[in-house]
């Protein structure tokens, strides 16, 4: 359901983030879709109000390009009346215009006469999926034909509705996404990075299937989608030779190491991989700090790493902003808080990524960061050094973190629009079975839900 709201819309411009963007429309509105032509005039002119330069053509580099299509109305299903072409339109429309803007920054919009903010959070997600599919576009303006709303809809599962203002509030949602730079493929593999030794002795790779295996048992993770559940086959098929899609695989879970002195992360759902049944070469092990703005992957002698989850740099980034604690091993070889011990961690051991939507949760057992809204007042996509940024000011706004006082081992906070990160600290009490606590809070502590997530204004 849509989620009224009297908030104010924040000025994006004051915002210390924000830049100017280079925005373009490709293609023409249909001749039926007199609402959407009315809404692109005045998104132009709002982008233009806020400093954003809109061009009719340009030499191959724009921030944002948006393309109108056109969805037959009908009594059939919205997800049966979306068109399919090959190749799909917005790459059909790169080509053509010959940009190099990236997927990630392409956007489609659509004049619907379904009011989406009415529907259940699932059916909307599998609407706006099933039209970046056939479009291969990873962001969907979908504008109802009374004009009383406009939903965008985003690869993660967002799916924020809009009823006022209705141009100059998705414009903002849009140029927030824009302002988020791709980090998610900046990482360099560093062959033989780490000893065969040292990645048979890690029990890092086995503690994060268990943990996997047991989300899936809880619902914190869904079965990966496949892709031809929202496309036909032939473009499924083109998908996975071109692009290497086959599924889309949700969640992530991650460790940090003290033997290893590294971060390992579950691999990217790219690699076709089920996070409820981890396999071994399935995690990725990640040194702790970038070089030269690159995320360094350690390869295991005489093995070639799948490449981490997009969320990578958002581990290595709470994991930086948090203070150090000491650990130490104990005579069955698991690391426990000590403050008195040989090493230096992180203060978080792990965490895990979910998405799912939570009503309420025990603050005795685990603490709920609430977002920063006036700093970051949208959501931004995953893999990005603004969702890296979020993850840096909520750890450096937790109390459970920060505070050795505070008994607290479970730190929990929404992601805006599609799920929740949640780690465990290193503290008195904990589990030796890493994430197993974590897990055993959302069981008996947190009241969440897979079926819906909250969308708010």
């Amino acid at each position: 359901m849509t989620v009224l709201s009297n908030r104010p819309a924040p000025q994006l411009d004051r915002l210390p983030w924000w830049r100017p963007l280079v925005v373009q429309f490709a293609g023409q509105v249909h001749p039926n879709d007199t609402v959407l032509a009315a809404f692109v005039t005045q998104l132009t002119a709002g982008f233009e109000e806020q400093g954003h330069t809109v061009v009719e053509s340009s030499q191959g580099d724009v921030d944002l390009l948006l393309i109108s299509t056109h969805i037959p109305p009908g009594p059939a299903p919205l997800s049966e009346r979306v068109p399919e072409q090959r190749p799909p339109l917005s790459a059909q429309v790169r080509g053509e215009l010959g940009l190099r803007v990236g997927s990630r920054q392409t956007v489609v919009l659509a004049e619907v006469t379904e009011q989406l903010g009415d529907l259940p959070h699932g059916e909307v997600v599998e609407i706006g999926r099933t039209v970046m599919g056939r479009t291969a576009a990873p962001r969907v303006v979908l504008v109802n034909r009374n004009a009383r709303e406009a939903t965008l809809c985003t690869l993660e599962g967002g799916h924020p509705t809009e009823t006022a203002e209705l141009a100059d509030r998705i414009r903002d949602r849009l140029v927030a996404s824009a302002c988020a730079r791709d980090v998610g493929d900046r990482y360099d593999i560093v062959s033989d990075g780490l000893s065969a030794a040292a990645w048979a002795a890690t029990s890092a790779p086995g503690n994060l299937a268990d943990a996997g295996r047991r989300m899936g048992e809880l619902g914190l993770l869904p079965e990966p989608t496949r892709v031809d559940r929202y496309v036909s086959e032939d473009l499924a098929s083109l998908y996975r030779e071109f692009l290497g899609w086959k599924r889309l695989s949700e969640g992530m879970l991650f460790l940090y190491d003290p033997d290893l002195d590294a971060v390992v992360v579950t691999a990217s759902g790219s690699w076709d991989v089920d996070k409820r049944a981890l396999q071994r070469d399935e995690v990725t092990v990640l040194a702790g700090a970038p070089v030269g703005g690159r995320l360094q992957v350690l390869a295991p002698e005489r093995l070639n790493p799948k490449g981490p989850s997009v969320e990578a740099w958002e581990v290595c980034a709470l994991l930086t902003a948090a203070p150090k604690v000491r650990v130490s091993k104990t005579a069955a070889g698991v690391w426990v808080p000590d403050p008195d011990g040989d090493r230096e961690v992180p203060a978080i051991r792990g965490g895990v990524h979910a998405h799912v939507g939570v009503k309420g949760a025990d603050p005795a057992v685990i603490e709920s960061v609430a977002p920063n809204r006036e700093l970051y007042p949208y959501g931004f996509g995953c893999g990005t050094d603004l969702m890296a940024d979020v993850a840096t000011d909520t750890v450096a706004r937790s109390r459970a973190v920060n505070d050795p006082a505070d008994e607290r081992r479970y730190v929990r906070w929404p992601m805006l629009y599609h799920g929740e990160m949640a780690v465990e600290l290193w503290k008195p009490g904990l589990p030796d079975q890493p994430l197993q606590g974590l897990l055993d809070a959302y069981r008996n502590s947190v009241d969440y839900t897979p079926d819906h997530v909250d969308q708010p204004l």
